[in-house]
């Protein structure tokens, strides 16, 4: 393949979808955003939504932008110039390194999208689901998941959530307490989520669990996180077996 070829194929392009990693004295925080405008090595980025970790970002930090591709997932060094979240809710960063191809595999969970289906609790009638919404699955892990619905959910409103692992494993009526939403309604709102089990539902000031369960809803427990992790090991297999993914 011709290098020009090659390089554009690693460049991220516009509404791709990336993670942003600040670290700082061995502690990390991840925010998902995408890229709404690229002018030459400076982007305009969503304003990131946090997906785990305790920091903030403020002008001036540098931060690691992963983004993924088919064949692998790449990252890139860079600086917040600007952040602009009173009026449009934007940053900009600028590179500043060249892009590099990632081999670890806690990045390869990156690359899971699909549909998913969700529906919000009243709580004032018995905890009984509202009608069933539509949305995209951006990322998943044992303890919630990132998606984009096409309505605003408000923080700590609890959800139910169904979606299917590329077509493999549904996993159908699990509940789930919102922790984010950022975004508007001409562009989709971005949600993430915190899976609520029998271990943490004291945080989240359930007393009587099961009395809390509403009808054909259950757990994130153990069995159903062992399946997630199974799910990523053999994505990991498929890549190294294609030669996409090293140990």
């Amino acid at each position: 393949m011709h290098r020009s070829s090659m390089a554009h194929r690693e460049m991220p392009g516009l509404w791709d979808r990336v993670v942003l990693i600040l670290e700082n004295c061995g502690e990390r925080s991840e925010f998902a955003s995408r890229i709404e405008d690229i002018r030459h090595d400076s982007y305009v980025l969503e304003m990131p939504l946090r997906q785990s970790g305790e920091f903030h970002l403020h002008k001036g930090d540098a931060v690691e932008v992963v983004f993924s591709r088919r064949d692998a997932v790449y990252s890139f060094k860079a600086s917040i110039l600007d952040l602009f979240e009173s009026d449009e809710r934007t940053m900009r960063i600028e590179k500043t390194s060249e892009i590099k191809r990632i081999q670890r595999r806690k990045y390869v969970r990156l690359d899971l999208s699909g549909k998913m289906q969700f529906r919000i609790l009243d709580i004032a009638k018995s905890n009984n689901p509202g009608p069933d919404l539509s949305g995209t699955l951006l990322n998943i892990s044992a303890g919630g998941v990132l998606f984009e619905s096409p309505v605003k959910v408000a923080e700590k409103e609890f959800i139910i959530v169904s979606f299917t692992l590329k077509g493999r494993q549904t996993l159908d009526g699990i509940l789930a307490v919102t922790k984010r939403c950022e975004g508007s309604r001409a562009k989709g709102y971005l949600v993430g989520a915190e899976f609520v089990t029998r271990r943490n539902s004291s945080d989240h000031d359930i007393e009587h669990f099961d009395e809390f369960l509403p009808p054909g809803a259950g757990t994130f427990d153990e069995n159903l996180q062992k399946l997630v992790v199974q799910f990523i090991y053999n994505q990991q297999v498929e890549l190294r077996k294609k030669g996409l993914l090293t140990r």
